[in-house]
């Protein structure tokens, strides 16, 4: 998604008479709705372990609440776009942060993990309806020249909700209020969202796009059903009793669909239609090395935040709060290197700013593992701090440079489609990243004996396993990323498109 020309926009209400009644209380709105959707994921890291215990969860369901909701954002994210092309942008944004109040009741209403995976992924899909309007929102309200402070604020959400995440979802759970325990997280998430769209009704302008792309229905259901068929055993062989050779034929045959897809959507562009993926966009140099770096990075970085907390909490017994506080290093590494790597270091030095944070990334996560080989019940923060903190500082050198050399090939008509399929990309790492390191960690761990210090040395292990695939991971990114472009990369007035954490 990106931001459209003044001749696409259809809008029933001046931006000169937004300023009137509010304009800025109606970007805090929508700005709301974009961190509810954020620190709803850097809660649920946190809180994963305490719904294990209470849901009797099994590992492949943990899994599935995070990786389903992801999937179903990756899947949905370009829709969500193109409905609110087509539809109206601010129904299409009130509809899903209704459908999110819904969903998020669902999740916290759950009597078994399979229901609260479920709501998980419905909730996924309508935070993918929400997500796209907040760009075509602060484009509609605000001219070119005035959009500087909004996205600055927008740009600031990722930070926010990833250092106040480890902390509200432990705080939650000590409030336990009405004895809720992990099921506030998603309580708080119904008032919020319904306030959001009451108030979005009547202070956000209604506006469309002429000439909306409709979507690729097709392209959707071939590409669900070659991604569940790679996923579904990917999750399921943390259990023993599903590691089976159909396991294996689901993965080859996920691989074949995915194929076909791919050519489905190149004979869909070649006919002048609208594909879902605009697939022609990896000619491009600078995309094919973007892509390829952001998958290789973001699949380590998902899966540990889901293995370190269960390593924090279920092996050295850490209390959430504290487990929470354990992230906050790399919380607030990742924004400050963030703006420094993409303010300071990227214009200077281009590409080899991603090499640098990739290296730093990986000492970081050798540190850790180092550090958890030789886990015991008293290993602790200062056992864990450095390489918390060097990981997120490496992290916080990846996230802006890549994405501005990933695009940096196109031409500007290209940036939309290019940045939609940036954030696909970053949404399905993700599921994969706590598919394939969630299943290395659960399968580490099957036979660790029962009594504390066991349970510390395996959890320890498994981390520093599920790690040492990370570091490797980052390796292969590192020879990736030479596909990038070299030189220095000027700052744009307007981004080329959305990110979006998990």
């Amino acid at each position: 998604m990106t931001f459209l020309s003044e001749e696409q926009v259809v809008s029933s209400t001046p931006t000169a008479s937004m300023a009137k009644r509010g304009r800025t209380l109606a970007l805090v709105v929508i700005l709301l709705a974009m961190f509810i959707d954020l620190i709803g994921v850097t809660i649920l890291n946190v809180i994963l372990p305490s719904i294990q215990t209470g849901l009797d969860a099994s590992p492949a369901a943990l899994q599935w609440m995070q990786a389903g909701y992801t999937l179903a954002l990756a899947l949905g994210i370009v829709c969500g776009a193109r409905l609110g092309d087509m539809l109206g942008h601010k129904r299409v944004f009130v509809v899903g942060m209704l459908g999110f109040a819904a969903a998020s009741a669902l999740c916290a209403l759950s009597v078994g993990p399979e229901m609260l995976v479920g709501a998980r992924v419905v909730q996924g899909a309508f935070a993918a309806a929400v997500i796209p309007q907040v760009l075509s929102q602060i484009q509609v309200m605000y001219s070119a020249e005035e959009r500087g402070g909004p996205m600055a604020a927008y740009a600031s959400l990722s930070g926010l909700a990833a250092t106040l995440g480890p902390i509200v979802g432990p705080a939650l759970l000590e409030w336990d209020l009405a004895g809720a325990s992990w099921r506030m997280a998603f309580w708080v998430n119904v008032p919020l969202s319904l306030l959001v769209a009451l108030t979005s009704v009547k202070l956000l302008p209604d506006s469309r796009t002429a000439d909306a792309v409709r979507i690729d229905v097709t392209g959707v259901v071939i590409s669900t059903v070659g991604l569940l068929l790679v996923l579904y055993p990917l999750i399921e062989a943390a259990d023993p009793s599903r590691r089976t050779v159909w396991s294996y034929l689901s993965i080859a045959a996920g691989v074949v669909v995915l194929g076909g897809f791919a050519a489905y959507e190149r004979r869909v562009s070649a006919r002048g239609g609208s594909p879902l993926l605009e697939m022609s966009l990896f000619k491009f140099r600078s995309v094919q090395g973007g892509l390829l770096v952001q998958l290789l990075f973001f699949v380590p970085a998902m899966g540990f935040f889901l293995v370190f907390m269960l390593f924090l909490q279920h092996g050295i017994g850490m209390s959430p709060m504290d487990s929470g506080l354990m992230m906050l290093p790399w919380s607030i590494a990742v924004p400050v290197f963030a703006t420094v790597s993409a303010a300071v270091l990227l214009p200077r030095i281009g590409r080899l700013t991603v090499q640098i944070g990739l290296v730093v990334m990986a000492v970081g996560f050798a540190l850790i593992a180092f550090a958890a080989a030789g886990a015991t019940q008293d290993t602790g923060w200062t056992d864990l701090f450095w390489g918390v903190l060097v990981g997120g500082a490496g992290m916080g050198m990846l996230v802006a440079p890549l994405m501005q050399l990933t695009l940096s090939d196109m031409p500007v008509e290209s940036a939309g489609s290019g940045s939609a399929l940036y954030n696909t990309i970053t949404q399905l790492a993700a599921s994969v990243g706590v598919a394939v390191v969630g299943t290395v960690f659960f399968t580490s761990i099957e036979d660790v004996a029962h009594t504390p210090a066991a349970v510390a040395e395996g959890y320890g292990d498994a981390l520093a396993t599920s790690l040492w695939l990370g570091v490797g991971l980052l390796a292969v990114a590192f020879v990736s990323s030479f596909l990038l472009p070299r030189g220095p990369v000027a700052t744009t007035e307007e981004p080329a498109g959305e990110v979006v954490s998990a």
